[in-house]
């Protein structure tokens, strides 16, 4: 079966997102020619990049300004970052500059303050870093002088440069634009993991309705059939070479034991040739690691899903975290964005809604896989006893005498006892074999702490009553629950790697 089936089109894809932050100083001298600049550089950036492109910056007066208006004025979606609250970010305007602030503001997709309890300039200073953080390019309007205080132009500029962000720079003055950190720009539409996802075939899944969020619960439901797809493959094809180089050694071990060894010789050399050029042939490794990627991805998207309607972006886990995450990340947060634009949910709806959906669901799904999984390894346990305790009989058997004992009471199947014994050792090995390689002991003690993990936050989301302090316990929720899924992710792909 091809991983990606030939003829295959798929519709349900996430759009490839290019967010472009910016920085600049309030007081722009040639205000005309800056704002041209600007508005042919995201035009340019908007014609070249085929996916989404949306702009990320404050709203102050100045740079900000002429560079939020010149995302409206082209469609490009907006995302504005305040320093502070809009009340207290009001006091640093005139009447006439607030008033194309609140316009901005009131066409963007999205408005967060990102600074509350820090000194002003200290503010600002974390609101440019932060449109740095969340931005692939950043486009500065800088007369390349130092900054006039603490979180001016300069200093986000220089923080760019140290961390090997991408900067078009436009100088205030003159109009000129430049780069740095060129070398960087060919990185920031790399997104091969989201390319390839997207290009799972949809398996009869269709978004339902023409919102974002439909489209990333298509999105999910695609993921999610696709590694339910793999998954019992990968299972069932590595469990065959356990059992034949089981084989393999039983028939190796009493062949000497049986007239016409030869046969039996052939038979074990072709079941163990076989063993060792399977995961190669039925390609064991490679279906591995697509499973495990697949299965990652629509956690994740489902992790975003139950956090759709809350007042910001998907926090949980960010790109310098999971790189390889990073497209399908700023594809899902962007979509939350534009879906949420003009959304309200009530707190207490968003905490019945999780409650329910969520940590019910995941308390029941840990408890049931911690019971499957003690009883995998109690069943492990009891057939690799049983079956080495009888060998080991058998054995004791054949050394004390009692072969000739049989012997002489007419008992002729001397090599099939010899059969019988290696088969038993062989079938207690292959039980530790299935046990280790399904990892019944760590599941069972992780998926116990999960579920008493879980029933204790549920126990304080019941009891809060604020948007931070929920949130602050749903994330940590959505952080166990998604470093669990990397651990096991990390396993699955470290082995088809090492053996890859």
């Amino acid at each position: 079966m091809p991983l990606h089936p030939k003829g295959t089109n798929p519709l349900v894809q996430l759009p490839e997102v290019l967010a472009v932050g910016f920085t600049g100083h309030r007081k722009v001298p040639y205000e005309t020619k800056s704002r041209q600049v600007i508005r042919d550089f995201l035009a340019h950036q908007k014609e070249s990049h085929h996916g989404i492109l949306y702009g990320i910056c404050s709203a102050a007066a100045g740079g900000d300004q002429l560079f939020a208006e010149s995302c409206l004025e082209l469609n490009i979606p907006l995302r504005i970052l305040l320093p502070r609250p809009a009340e207290q970010f009001r006091a640093d305007f005139d009447e006439a500059p607030w008033q194309r602030t609140v316009r901005i503001m009131e066409n963007a997709i999205s408005v967060e303050v990102t600074g509350r309890q820090e000194a002003q300039n200290e503010q600002y200073y974390d609101c440019g870093i932060q449109t740095v953080a969340e931005s692939q390019l950043l486009v500065a309007l800088w007369d390349g002088q130092p900054s006039r205080g603490f979180g001016g132009t300069q200093e986000i500029v220089s923080y760019a440069r140290k961390t090997g962000h991408p900067v078009a720079w436009i100088h205030s003055e003159t109009g000129a634009l430049q780069f740095i950190n060129k070398e960087a720009l060919k990185l920031i539409d790399t997104s091969s993991e989201l390319e390839f996802l997207n290009g799972l075939p949809d398996a009869g899944v269709a978004a339902s309705g023409a919102s974002s969020r439909d489209l990333a619960q298509a999105w999910l439901d695609k993921a999610d059939v696709n590694a339910n797809r793999f998954a019992p493959q990968a299972r069932r094809v590595a469990s065959v070479p356990i059992v034949y180089t089981a084989a393999a050694a039983v028939m190796a071990g009493v062949a000497p034991e049986i007239p016409g060894a030869a046969p039996w010789l052939g038979i074990s050399a072709a079941l163990g040739i076989f063993s060792l050029a399977m995961p190669a042939v039925l390609r064991l490794h490679a279906r591995q690691a697509l499973w495990a990627r697949t299965r990652t991805a629509a956690e994740i998207a489902r992790s975003v899903l139950v956090t759709w309607r809350t007042p910001r972006p998907y926090e949980v886990i960010g790109a310098e975290v999971a790189p390889w995450l990073s497209g399908i990340l700023r594809s899902l947060n962007f979509l939350k964005m534009e879906d949420n634009r003009r959304a309200e949910t009530p707190l207490s709806d968003f905490k019945q809604e999780y409650r329910r959906d969520r940590v019910a669901h995941q308390i029941e799904y840990f408890s049931r896989q911690a019971r499957k999984a003690e009883r995998q390894e109690r069943r492990y346990a009891t057939l690799g006893w049983v079956c080495g305790a009888v060998a080991t009989l058998i054995a004791v058997v054949c050394l004390s005498g009692g072969l000739q004992w049989l012997a002489n009471h007419g008992f002729s199947g001397r090599q099939w006892l010899a059969f019988t014994m290696s088969a038993l050792f062989e079938v207690a090995t292959m039980a530790g074999a299935f046990a280790a390689m399904k990892d019944c002991a760590r599941r069972r003690r992780r998926y116990r702490e999960l579920s008493h993990a879980l029933r204790r936050w549920d126990t304080q989301l019941e009891a809060l009553n604020t948007w931070n302090s929920v949130l602050r316990v749903v994330e940590r929720i959505e952080r166990a629950l998604i470093v669990e899924l990397f651990e096991w992710r990390s396993l699955v792909l470290g082995a088809a790697s090492h053996k890859g």
